[in-house]
């Protein structure tokens, strides 16, 4: 058999390998953008997620400080750590504010915020009036912590869905490219194995 290569077939393998060198290339695009899908939702989990929970578990801790403060009718301490507990709980809700929110999270936020307000007005009553009386400042002070654990129930709640929303999202990107990778390996083969015949395959005279 002659070992050189007629032009038909040199025409013929430049072009099979035109054809593998686009797939390989699509491919690779599409697995880049799978993983930027990926990243970003690893990003997404930790960022706006884990930390979102963490700030909303630590304003659950404060507000649970002022309800005992205020339930036990301590206004010295009132006084002392209220100042604080505000400031820290502000700094709290900023940094939650920073995250992306989603629509119904948005409104539970604010909800929230508006609650907590409402709290702090209740209190700065309760030092200006110097109440002693525990009964009524649990009885007066529990429908504003029920409304704010209401609304941190609420966001916790969310968190969970979105974290649960995102990492089902990157793990069907994850078997995509997986599917995508297996069907590449496959048409690499068949190209593979139909350059051999071109460049082999004897011209018909």
């Amino acid at each position: 058999m002659d070992s050189k290569m007629t032009l038909s077939q040199r025409l013929r393998m430049g072009a099979a390998l035109v054809v593998v060198f686009l797939l390989v290339l699509a491919t690779n695009l599409m697995d880049s953008n799978h993983f930027k899908v990926v990243q970003k939702g690893l990003t997404t989990v930790f960022e706006d997620r884990l930390l979102a929970k963490d700030y909303l578990y630590k304003i659950s801790r404060q507000v649970q400080k002022k309800k005992v403060i205020i339930q036990s009718s301590d206004i010295e301490e009132l006084t002392d750590l209220n100042e604080m507990l505000n400031d820290s709980i502000q700094v709290l809700i900023h940094r939650f504010a920073s995250t992306e929110l989603t629509e119904n999270e948005s409104l539970a936020f604010e909800s929230l915020q508006t609650h907590i307000r409402s709290l702090n007005e209740y209190e700065s009553n309760l030092l200006r009036n110097e109440s002693i009386n525990t009964e009524l400042n649990i009885a007066g002070s529990e429908r504003y912590f029920s409304a704010i654990y209401g609304d941190l129930d609420s966001l916790f709640k969310i968190q969970l869905e979105e974290s649960d929303r995102v990492i089902s999202n990157s793990n069907r990107t994850i078997d995509t490219s997986n599917r995508i990778s297996r069907i590449e390996i496959g048409v690499l083969i068949v190209i593979g194995l139909l350059i051999q015949l071109l460049i082999f395959l004897r011209p018909i005279k």
